[in-house]
């Protein structure tokens, strides 16, 4: 009720542009563009009546006003400057119990809206058994004023990539995953651009590479 009196009241005043493409029941991850550090209250309304969990950098979780919102969404941090098994096996054991996931595959927030490569760590949790992959847009965070709009995308198809040769598939997913993201973002205000390519700028250690 909180993240809900937070997400739709001013100055968000939270807007989900076309159908509510978020699987019922099932294992699902939604993968999401990120131009705010508060995009996870949003995104987990926007996934109602779903309840899910969410990946975030570990310094929001110590801050005192956010920390314990993300708790109330299911939050649980991952570390940027290692490889963060333990945030990873989280990932994929929530996934496995059936649970809906929501991670910023771009490992942190770009306000300009200009994607950067996502992490191959997306790439992993998206190719778990059964998982359907949901892509998201959002904009208006950053500015903090309303409306902030949330576009989710067709289903991204990756049974190809979970039946192809193991060798940098997470990498490979990671990309798919971009590229479904890049065409969302001028549907909710930002910027048209190709899909990003490459891998992401270290911010420290990212997800276990593909």
């Amino acid at each position: 009720m909180l993240c809900s009196l937070l997400a739709y009241a001013p100055p968000l005043r939270l807007r989900v542009l076309g159908p509510r493409r978020v699987p019922r029941s099932g294992p699902v991850l939604v993968v999401c563009t990120h131009v705010a550090f508060i995009d996870a209250v949003p995104v987990a309304v926007a996934c109602a009546p779903r309840r899910v969990w969410t990946m975030g950098k570990a310094p929001l979780f110590r801050n005192p006003l956010l920390g314990p919102v993300l708790a109330r969404l299911g939050g649980f941090p991952v570390r940027r400057d290692h490889p963060d098994v333990w945030a990873i096996r989280t990932g994929r054991d929530i996934l496995a119990r059936g649970g809906c996931l929501v991670v910023f595959p771009e490992g942190g927030v770009t306000r300009s809206g200009l994607l950067g490569p996502g992490y191959a760590g997306a790439g992993y949790l998206s190719l778990r058994p059964g998982v359907r992959v949901i892509p998201a847009a959002i904009w208006g965070t950053q500015l903090m004023r309303g409306p902030v709009r949330i576009r989710f995308g067709p289903e991204i198809d990756m049974d190809d990539l979970r039946a192809g040769p193991r060798p940098g598939r997470n990498r490979r997913a990671a990309e798919r995953i971009m590229a479904h993201l890049a065409p969302l973002v001028p549907g909710v205000g930002g910027p048209a651009q190709p899909p990003p390519t490459g891998r992401p700028v270290p911010r420290g250690q990212g997800p276990p590479a593909g």
